[in-house]
């Protein structure tokens, strides 16, 4: 058996893992790379049509944990011959995205990937090689999952993206001791693993802040990630406890319905529950600026939205408007090969009218901090060790007692006894 990390061993982003045994072969996770990953020159750095095409011609199928481009912003350029797997709901989103930016071609692509089920194992091929059974986790993107993959007697866990203080991260450990079980090798994430001083609060703390903030002021607009379902999901049940309305615009209003469909009647009661979202088509009517003038609002918004906002700060001048961060610090750093020139120009419109994200506690990573990897590490205890992936290439995974860390890049790495080669690249 080979596992070959050909991306992600020592950068954040752009993942992707092949494993691969006599007849039978999958990658997990095609993405691109993320913006500042390879310094000024990232997007040179990236896969070419071509050479996608070369990793991937003979590969059996191809397994997406979930939906954010650093993990499946390739997926456009497999061979059609290729399966590829995603979940259900993470594929909605991809439909309503790609849709949105009008790319039918995309579109067409996405609408033929597979959908698998949380705890029901497929048979890659059908050739009874390997098998790939997804097992659903919290992250900023809704519907990822870890993936157990069995090959040649041997037992892997490919985690993704996963944290446990979103919503839904307290069943994590409970799942893998109870579903998961012993593995032999574990490829694990370890984004956080250079953000030692980031502050890591969870989304019912983002909730209480935000609850707090509406009293205090009635316009707010939140700049995050619109199919961040966790972090949506704060925003709007604070508007709901302080009567505010829950502003949000046609593209938003589609993820909130797809997240509706998938999540709202199976997760935490109404949290996941979108239905009553104000889907605010002409912010000047008279009828909608009395509503909102009256109650308040908060809307999640968009870096392109900075005319909209211009001119909605312009009508609702009846007192200041407040801009809660709710993005990586990073994007609004000046100067930066992860600048992001919309952010800093959105946020210049607010003056001193900001709540950052993670200092003011509006914030939190999609990704595990350092004691929830530890604890998902020594619960686990891989037998051969541990492949730490997503990660900066300065950063050190911490030690696990009993465990090996495979780190060593552009080299293969032979268990002869295990008949297991491992090549991080």
């Amino acid at each position: 058996m080979k596992v070959i990390v050909h991306r992600g061993a020592s950068q954040i982003g752009g993942c992707i893992t092949e494993i691969a045994t006599d007849g039978c072969k999958i990658i997990i996770d095609l993405g691109t790379n993320l913006p500042g990953s390879m310094g000024d020159d990232w997007q040179h750095w990236d896969l070419s049509p071509s050479q996608v095409e070369s990793l991937t011609a003979d590969i059996d199928a191809i397994f997406y944990t979930h939906y954010h481009s650093d993990h499946v912003g390739l997926l456009h350029e497999v061979p059609a011959h290729v399966p590829q797997y995603i979940g259900s709901g993470a594929k909605a989103v991809l439909l309503d995205k790609w849709d949105y930016l009008h790319r039918p071609d995309v579109v067409k692509i996405i609408e033929g990937i597979s959908t698998y089920t949380a705890a029901h194992r497929i048979d890659v091929g059908g050739k009874g090689k390997i098998f790939v059974t997804p097992y659903w986790v919290s992250h900023s993107a809704f519907d990822a999952y870890m993936l157990k993959i069995e090959c040649e007697d041997k037992v892997l866990l490919h985690t993704g993206d996963f944290r446990r203080h979103g919503y839904l991260g307290k069943g994590l450990l409970p799942m893998l001791k109870k579903r998961v079980g012993p593995i032999d090798l574990l490829i694990v994430e370890g984004t956080l693993l250079g953000r030692v001083a980031e502050t890591v609060v969870n989304e019912r703390e983002i909730q209480q802040n935000t609850i707090r903030m509406l009293r205090d002021h009635k316009y707010v607009f939140a700049l995050c990630s619109s199919t961040d379902m966790e972090r949506l999901a704060s925003f709007h049940a604070a508007c709901r406890a302080v009567g505010r309305v829950f502003c949000v615009d046609k593209y938003q209003r589609q993820i909130l319905d797809t997240f509706t469909a998938h999540a709202g009647d199976k997760l935490s009661s109404r949290l996941f529950e979108f239905s009553d979202a104000f889907l605010l088509v002409n912010f000047a009517t008279r009828r909608v600026r009395e509503r909102l003038q009256r109650q308040g609002f908060l809307m999640p918004v968009r870096p392109s939205h900075r005319a909209l906002i211009q001119a909605m700060l312009h009508l609702y001048d009846d007192e200041p408007a407040w801009l809660i961060y709710s993005l990586w610090q990073g994007y609004a750093e000046i100067g930066k090969d992860y600048s992001n020139e919309a952010v800093i120009s959105l946020r210049s419109m607010f003056g001193s009218c900001v709540k950052e994200g993670t200092r003011d506690g509006f914030h939190t990573s999609g990704h595990a901090d350092i004691d929830t990897l530890q604890q998902v590490c020594t619960t686990l205890a891989p037998r051969l060790g541990i492949i730490p992936i997503h990660k900066e290439s300065t950063t050190r995974f911490p030690e696990i007692k009993g465990c090996r860390i495979f780190t060593e890049t552009c080299q293969t790495i032979s268990l002869k006894e295990e008949n297991l080669t491992i090549l991080l690249q």
